[in-house]
């Protein structure tokens, strides 16, 4: 087993095999730290945040959740619930949910205009989740490469969302880097 380094990134949910996989250590020995912790333990089973963090503590190591993750979980609690619980977020994570939901109305605006025949309402929950913090993410956070963004959204829509939902993901957002940073582009 080779080491990692202390804190590596996870998505919030993984399944156990693809943990194994970022802790670099036999599947055979995560399994058994998460029976005797009482988690899922079979390969295919999907870990969140608590479990994930306990099991990799108890083999001696050290994950840490990507703020991406944990801002859209809680926005798409505030979607489908009204609600978004930021208390325990990472700052970037609560400054992105706070911005998202600030600027909900003309992100949506935005989002509509790039999408097809497609109005921000008739989207998955997730989706437009993700679109509004990708396009939340281009805007604001100029520090991070478009080529991250439109990325990163694309690899939550392929860990939270559907087949398809990936290419729609990846054909929205970037239309919308080619008008948010057309230098970029």
């Amino acid at each position: 087993m080779s080491e990692r380094p202390a804190g590596a990134p996870i998505p919030a949910r993984l399944p156990v095999s693809q943990l194994a996989e970022v802790l670099d250590i036999p599947l055979d020995d995560l399994q058994a730290v998460l029976r005797a912790r009482g988690e899922p333990w079979a390969p295919s089973d999907v870990l969140g945040p608590e479990a994930s963090s306990g099991a990799a503590s108890a083999l001696g190591r050290r994950v840490s959740v990507e703020s991406r993750d944990l801002a859209l979980e809680a926005l798409y609690e505030f979607d489908s619930r009204g609600d978004t619980e930021i208390e325990g977020l990472p700052e970037r994570a609560a400054e992105m949910v706070r911005g998202v939901v600030r600027e909900q109305e003309l992100l949506d605006h935005a989002i509509e205009k790039a999408s097809e025949h497609w109005s921000v309402a008739r989207m998955p929950l997730v989706d437009r989740a993700i679109l509004r913090l990708g396009l939340y993410e281009l805007e604001r956070h100029p520090d991070t490469p478009t080529a991250v963004v439109v990325s990163e959204a694309v690899r939550l829509a392929q860990t939270y969302s559907t087949e398809k939902s990936s290419a729609f993901v990846n054909g929205v957002l970037a239309s919308l880097a080619r008008k948010a940073r057309p230098e970029e582009t």
